[in-house]
């Protein structure tokens, strides 16, 4: 079980953030920081108090109000102020924004708790609460000495929050306190507990989220609570735009050597380009793995820059914070060597194969999806019999002592690049220059490798003829040893045993199709296009790669087998998006906020899977239905060639070129059918 968020430094933790109605200025590069949390991570309280009674302070989205009670300073142990304690009665009200992502907002209360909705807000009460703030936004609040300094109930309130799964808080103050500027992040003891962070300088969202720990966890599993969102709002955008962009990722280097399980070694290269000045990196990281109820954590052993100088860090909470050597001017080049021994490489279920965690983190990665954008060079050893297979071209595959050796390299900038092993026997064939490869997982499987072989070329014939030159030279189907999904990182396609069954293929082989593997491997190829060729710049315009995905592979099944079979996906389709359009719209998908339950929340998973995929998949399906096959892909045609290799694409840049190419506004359609919950 790999972890999106790490343990706690110090004092308190916190989410990524920031929202204003404007936008706030970035502050220009900063001084050479100290290591970053310093001196931030321990706090303590000062002696002196304030009365708090009929105080009332507004930070971004949120409005505090504390009716009774005393406030009591937090420093530094140099005596820094860096916030106070509250111990009395308080309310948070928190606008969540529009009257969509204000409904979102109250769906996700009434399902997670922490707080209820009252005309349009989401409203909390709370009695005990810790409030840091940067200098810039620190209150002018009156303090003088008090009799008894609650020392315990200070300890017990940072105890209380020391072990949630959120990013860092003493790393995002020491970088907005080294910037001068805006930080807020709050605890508040609540029903269940809250959590809020408005951070306008690493990051471009404000976040409310609730933190629990589920009932009904393992015996012996580590002591933490787990986080959900109740809303996030954008900082100096709209939630139609694409995230803000500090410095890109455009180069990544890995040496991957598996060592005794779970564990292996990791040596990284990565190369960023600055967007806007920069002095600090922050990069989302699996810095902790839960293996067999035990925690474990990753080591890095080293972090300097190109020329081998070391770095200041702070690591932890599935964050790299990275304090430069020097400031970056827009346009300067940063590397980063990186390392470490990592916990990355457990046999789940007991499967003979490891992969490292696709798309979180492996290797350090940007916040913002969007600003990866890189090329990948990989060399791989993996202890015999096991095969490694990794995104990119194959340089060479070797023995060594003990070792299989893959060297792969991929020249196209991709967001993210994967790395798995495992007991696989292989099977390959070359057809127009595309070399497809057919890894089979435990024992060999001839003729479902033969066949899937067959229905690659033929689907990706059909794709090039559609959508133009298919973007990899070579592509690998990996058994995975699980059931009912797929899934295309760069170059590759992870796909469940079923689709690896012989009797699934039939006599009606011509027809390269049956019994549902049909579709779901026609989507997957069809990500080579959408996902890479043309990506989408956040989880709010996820459907770019998803539904446009579908609706490729709904024509390549139309046209291989029969329009009968498309005609079925469009119902299934349609039922789908009818279930769960209430729920919220598309572009919100991503932010229903799944309960905090120790067994998945999967009436929330197929809300999302329902609008991303069979919503957006109708939508377009509506759209060609009125458009006409020669005009509905000339425009997808012309949407992959004009936003080719850009990672900042968004739906209302489809829309645009939509309106362009048929001479009428699309912007009210998708007004109310995508970013509203009706159906077309």
């Amino acid at each position: 079980m790999r972890l999106g968020y790490g343990l706690a430094l110090g004092l308190l933790l916190a989410v990524p953030a920031a929202a204003q109605d404007g936008p706030l200025p970035v502050p220009a590069a900063a001084p050479p920081a100290p290591s970053p949390g310093a001196p931030y991570r321990d706090a303590v309280l000062s002696g002196r108090t304030a009365n708090a009674a009929g105080l009332s302070f507004t930070v971004g989205a949120a409005r505090y109000e504390l009716a009774t009670g005393s406030l009591w300073e937090v420093t530094t142990k140099d005596g820094t102020p860096v916030g106070a304690f509250f111990l009395g009665e308080g309310t948070l009200a928190f606008s969540a924004g529009d009257p969509q992502a204000a409904r979102l907002a109250a769906r996700n209360a009434k399902h997670v708790g922490g707080a209820k909705e009252v005309d349009g807000e989401l409203r909390a009460a709370f009695s005990r609460a810790t409030f840091l703030f940067s200098a810039a936004l620190r209150p002018a609040w009156t303090y003088a000495a008090g009799e008894e300094t609650p020392v315990r109930r200070f300890a017990a309130h940072v105890e209380r929050f020391a072990r949630d799964r959120t990013p860092q808080v003493a790393s995002r103050l020491a970088i907005a306190e080294a910037a001068k500027g805006a930080f807020f992040a709050a605890t508040l003891e609540a029903d269940p507990d809250l959590r809020h962070v408005f951070d306008p300088v690493t990051d471009d969202e404000e976040v409310l989220r609730v933190v629990d720990r589920p009932a009904g966890l393992p015996g012996g599993f580590p002591e933490m609570r787990f986080s959900r969102d109740l809303s996030r709002r954008p900082l100096g955008r709209t939630r139609r735009q694409a995230p803000r962009v500090d410095a890109r990722l455009v180069a990544v280097d890995v040496d991957v050597r598996e060592g005794p399980a779970p564990w292996g070694e990791l040596k990284v290269t990565e190369t960023f380009v600055a967007v806007r000045p920069v002095s600090f990196l922050v990069l989302d990281f699996a810095t902790e793995t839960i293996h067999r109820n035990d925690l474990l954590e990753t080591r890095l052993r080293a972090l300097t820059d190109g020329e081998g100088r070391p770095l200041p860090y702070a690591l932890g909470d599935g964050e790299l914070v990275v304090a430069l050597p020097k400031p970056l001017a827009p346009g300067a080049r940063l590397t980063l060597r990186l390392d470490y021994e990592a916990p990355y490489f457990e046999r789940a279920g007991g499967d003979n194969l490891w992969e490292l965690p696709i798309a979180s983190g492996w290797y350090p990665q940007p916040l913002s999806f969007n600003a990866s954008h890189h090329t990948f060079h990989a060399v791989v050893r993996a202890r015999k019999p096991f095969l490694a297979f990794a995104s990119g071209d194959t340089v060479r595959r070797t023995e060594e002592d003990g070792w299989n050796v893959l060297e792969t390299r991929l020249e196209r900038p991709v967001p993210f690049a994967t790395v798995l092993a495992g007991k696989y026997t292989t099977q390959e064939s070359t057809e127009d220059g595309v070399t497809c490869r057919v890894a089979s997982y435990g024992i060999p499987k001839e003729m479902s490798g033969k066949m899937l072989l067959s229905v690659f070329h033929g689907v990706r014939k059909f794709y090039e003829w559609l959508l133009g030159p298919f973007p990899w030279k070579e592509f690998t189907i990996v058994e995975i040893n699980d059931y009912g999904f797929g899934q295309a990182p760069p170059g590759m396609m992870r796909i469940t045993k079923e689709a690896f069954q012989s009797s699934i293929f039939t006599d009606e082989v011509s027809s390269l199709f049956s019994h549902g593997i049909n579709q779901r491997v026609a989507h997957e190829i069809a990500h080579a296009w959408f996902g890479y060729v043309v990506a989408d710049a956040s989880p709010e315009h996820q459907w770019i790669s998803e539904a446009f995905s579908e609706i490729a592979s709904m024509y390549a099944i139309e046209r291989l087998k029969g329009k009968a079979e498309g005609k079925k996906l469009a119902g299934t389709w349609a039922g789908s998006a009818r279930h769960s359009a209430k729920a919220a719209p598309i572009d919100l998908a991503n932010g229903l906020a799944p309960k905090i339950a120790s067994t998945w929340d999967s009436s929330t998973a197929i809300d999302r899977v329902e609008l991303v995929y069979s919503k957006g998949a109708h939508l377009l399906q509506t759209l060609r239905l009125e458009l006409g096959d020669d005009l509905f892909f000339t425009v997808l045609r012309s949407f992959l060639r004009s936003f080719e290799k850009q990672r900042d694409v968004t739906t209302d840049d489809f829309v645009a070129l939509l309106s362009f190419a048929t001479k009428k506004d699309w912007k009210p359609w998708f007004e109310r059918y995508y970013y509203g919950t009706e159906m077309p």
